[in-house]
């Protein structure tokens, strides 16, 4: 046996020790993730229904979560400030679990880590509709700066129908 044969058998051989070798590995993730799975993790349930007594107001919040690490958030705020002089019947706030973001005359910015661990967003930017209350009505995340207008109204609006439809079943 040349050399060269003996080389390509070899390669051959710890080639086909490695895929035994992924294969075995790849079989104890997947035992590993049933396992993890019947332990039965509580499903992620996001803020939507939960009353945050510090978010609570004389009128109703569209609270714009952010992350100062997210270089997409920063493309967001701008645009987030310019809707709530817009939007004159509703307080518009930005939080932030570090100072980023100063005051401006529309918007107040929320520095407070704690409470952005509370509501547990998987994404930022996200945009929120607070309750006078507290409540959490809606969470969701911005999908563009061009859109954000768009998402604002909806919430808006939402809010709105929600509060006609409550005072008529209260009457």
């Amino acid at each position: 046996m040349s050399p060269l044969t003996a080389a390509v058998v070899l390669v051959w051989g710890g080639l086909a020790v490695l895929t035994l070798a992924m294969a075995g590995i790849l079989r104890q993730l997947r035992e590993l993730q049933a396992e993890v799975a019947q332990l039965g993790s509580p499903p992620w349930r996001g803020p939507t229904g939960r009353r945050v007594s510090e978010l609570a107001g004389d009128r109703p919040l569209i609270l714009l979560v952010l992350d100062p690490g997210c270089s997409f958030c920063e493309t967001v705020h701008e645009p987030f400030t310019r809707l709530a002089a817009q939007h004159p019947g509703a307080r518009f706030e930005a939080l932030s679990p570090r100072a980023r973001w100063a005051d401006t005359p529309a918007v107040r910015s929320r520095v407070d880590a704690g409470l952005v661990a509370e509501l547990d967003l998987p994404w930022a930017p996200a945009l929120l509709h607070v309750g006078v209350d507290g409540t959490v009505l809606a969470a969701a995340p911005v999908a563009s700066p061009d859109q954000l207008g768009e998402q604002v109204a909806d919430v808006l609006n939402t809010a709105q129908r929600d509060t006609a439809m409550h005072r008529q079943g209260a009457s």
